[in-house]
C-alpha cells in the first residue's frame, strides 16, 4: 500500500529491482518533471524528484561596494546597553 500523501498523479512507481536496472531511464522522467517513487518490500522507500535549483559557484567580489559599516561599529558599546537600558 502507498500513503497517498506520497504518490501525486504525475508520480511513476518501481520497485527497488526495476529501479536498479532503469536507473538511466528514470533519470529522463524525472529530468522531464516526473517525480518517482521507489518502493522496497511493497512499502515506499525513495523518492526521486527533479533539483529546482543548481546553485552556482560562487563568485569572489560580487558584493564589493554593496554593504556599508558605520565609522563606529568597532567601538565599545555604551554602558546602558549591558545594563538592558537602551
Amino acid at each position: 500500500m502507498i500513503h497517498n500523501y506520497l504518490q501525486s498523479a504525475s508520480m511513476k512507481t518501481v520497485t527497488l529491482q526495476e529501479a536498479q536496472q532503469n536507473l538511466a531511464e528514470l533519470m529522463v522522467l524525472v529530468g522531464q518533471g516526473e517525480d518517482v517513487l521507489i518502493t522496497h518490500a511493497t512499502l515506499p522507500s525513495v523518492k526521486l524528484v527533479a533539483l529546482s535549483h543548481v546553485s552556482q559557484k560562487r563568485q569572489f567580489g560580487q558584493f564589493l561596494g554593496k554593504a556599508q559599516m558605520s565609522d563606529d561599529f568597532n567601538d565599545p558599546l555604551p554602558e546602558s546597553f549591558w545594563l538592558g537600558k537602551v
